[in-house]
């Protein structure tokens, strides 16, 4: 019994260590890209929603008439 419990104990540590090391390594490479992207520009074009206009002067007028 303790034999089965100590091989249980075993193989989920090994388990939840390789799901560990996965997700590391999955959100390291996002990271990474993203980084890059900034790095080369890509976003610069997009307008941040901080700095967005508050009005709505831009918007066609949508009366009802």
């Amino acid at each position: 019994m303790a034999q089965a419990m100590l091989f249980e104990i075993i193989i989920s540590s090994i388990v939840i260590t390789l799901l560990f090391m996965a997700l590391y390594y999955a959100i390291r490479a996002g990271i990474r890209d993203g980084i890059r992207d900034a790095q080369q520009g890509q976003r610069a074009g997009r307008e941040p929603a901080r700095e967005r206009a508050a009005t709505t002067a831009h918007l066609p007028d949508f009366r009802a008439d």
